[in-house]
């Protein structure tokens, strides 16, 4: 068993991962690998005596193979550099949060990001409204307004039969019932939604579409910057406790209407 240090251990795969890829892939004899990987035998002594080293290799019956351990390594290692993938993308659109702390690893890994980018930065609202369309129930709540789609997300609720289920604060309720009063919707589209007012103490937005993804809408001072979607278990499980948190303050709409009513 190697005594290198598991940063150690991390370098040594990093910086052989080509031999080692190889013999996970196939043992081989020492020439067979200089052909393979095209490298000076001189080298590959070097490359397959520190792989052995580090437990990862071992020369069997005249040929040079991945270890447990290497195999192993080679597998936590790939996993790895595969969850790189995207992450600058998700990184912009995460760049508008004062505090990126506030969304965990579990909502990040594996999550795919949609920018919004010009010449037409809103069409990341079409990626949102193509996920209604594909639930039948999408929950959520949303710290703004986005103007021009406050319409839209109830239609496509209306047009596919989605229960949408949203909390905003009361500011943004009032804004949006005075721009777009209930009583002017159709009866398909009132009774798909429903509504709750209350404190939504998150700079971005969230909905999760039955139990399948959950998805963030983050914002800038002009619009969308982008999305982040992540259809993982405890992608979806933290989704859910964010959600339930934010609605259990909440009123159901109706109660803020019956207040004004009586003021």
């Amino acid at each position: 068993m190697s005594e290198h240090s598991l940063h150690e251990l991390a370098g040594i795969v990093h910086r052989r991962w080509d031999c080692l890829d190889a013999l996970v892939d196939e043992p081989a004899p020492k020439g067979r690998l200089v052909d393979r990987l095209d490298t000076p035998r001189s080298t590959l002594d070097d490359i397959v005596r520190e792989l052995e080293s580090a437990g990862l290799a071992e020369y069997v019956d005249g040929q040079w193979r991945a270890t447990t351990v290497g195999h192993y390594a080679h597998h936590s290692y790939d996993r790895f550099v595969g969850s790189l993938d995207g992450v600058d993308a998700v990184g912009s659109v995460l760049e508008p949060l004062s505090d990126v702390r506030s969304v965990p690893p579990a909502m990040l890994d594996g999550a795919v990001a949609h920018e919004a980018t010009e010449p037409v930065p809103d069409a990341v609202i079409e990626e949102f409204l193509s996920r209604i369309s594909a639930s039948d129930r999408i929950r959520g709540f949303a710290p703004r307004a986005v103007s021009g789609y406050a319409d839209a997300v109830p239609e496509r609720a209306a047009e596919h039969q989605t229960s949408l289920e949203m909390v905003m604060t009361a500011d943004i309720y009032k804004q949006l019932s005075t721009l777009y009063p209930s009583s002017d919707r159709p009866e398909a589209e009132r009774e798909q939604l429903s509504l709750f007012a209350g404190p939504v103490p998150y700079e971005y937005g969230l909905w999760i579409g039955d139990t399948s993804h959950v998805g963030l809408m983050v914002y800038t001072d002009h619009g969308i910057r982008g999305l982040i979607i992540n259809d993982s278990d405890a992608a979806v499980e933290w989704g859910i406790e964010q959600y339930e948190q934010v609605r259990g303050t909440a009123v159901p709409v109706s109660e803020l209407e019956e207040l004004a009513v009586d003021g």
